[in-house]
């Protein structure tokens, strides 16, 4: 059996991508990279955004469950089955 992980769009990503969320199969548990590649793969539209020439722009966060990830962790096992990618935040 497979390893579901929805990712969750917000604001300006989920009006690219013309959805919220998806669910990526996994055969293994994967991890925070695999999931953010197969993202790329899945919304080509986000190229641009989060991802630059297929690298992940720093100015986006992500989360794993209630939890922010850094890049340097973006090799480790995704221990939830929840990843939002959240866009930068402007204001004033």
């Amino acid at each position: 059996m497979g390893n579901a992980v929805c990712v969750r769009l917000f604001a300006s990503l989920r009006e690219r991508a013309g959805r919220d969320r998806a669910i990526l199969e996994f055969d293994d548990r994967p991890s925070i990279q695999e999931v953010l590649e197969k993202v790329l793969t899945e919304f080509p539209s986000l190229d641009g955004t989060v991802f630059k020439n297929g690298r992940f722009d720093e100015s986006y966060k992500i989360m794993s469950g209630k939890e922010l990830v850094a890049p340097a962790d973006f090799g480790k096992k995704l221990s939830e089955a929840t990843l939002a990618i959240l866009p930068p935040v402007s204001g004033g």
